[in-house]
């Protein structure tokens, strides 16, 4: 199916969170997308994760998500890394993904003082 999928669109992860499940799970709420990936193969703490997500628009369009971070094991403050590749049958659908997961990527930050 992945092949399929003629326009992609890779997106740099840049992000405040620290912990790779926290990501994937912030990122899976922001977007509406589902992951792929066995619950069970994404337990575990070894620096780095591999998943694949699935959405669907309003407008019936389907696209793919391969979600590929890390962070440092030795550095437990240091922000997740990697990269997203989003596949799409129309470019409108990979960018308009691609967008979502850029405006989205960062934890609001908690007011100071309130």
């Amino acid at each position: 199916m992945w092949a399929e999928f003629e326009w992609e669109n890779k997106v740099s992860v840049n992000t405040n969170l620290t912990d790779l499940h926290e990501y994937l799970k912030h990122l899976l709420a922001s977007t509406n997308m589902k992951c792929l990936t066995p619950e069970k193969a994404l337990c575990g703490q070894c620096g780095f994760m591999a998943a694949n997500m699935y959405a669907r628009s309003i407008f019936g369009e389907d696209a793919l998500a391969n979600l590929s971070i890390e962070k440092p094991f030795n550095k437990p403050d240091a922000p997740v890394t990697g990269h997203i590749r989003i596949r799409a049958k129309s470019q409108g659908m990979a960018l308009s993904l691609g967008d979502k997961i850029n405006m989205t990527q960062k934890r609001p930050q908690k007011a100071m003082g309130a």
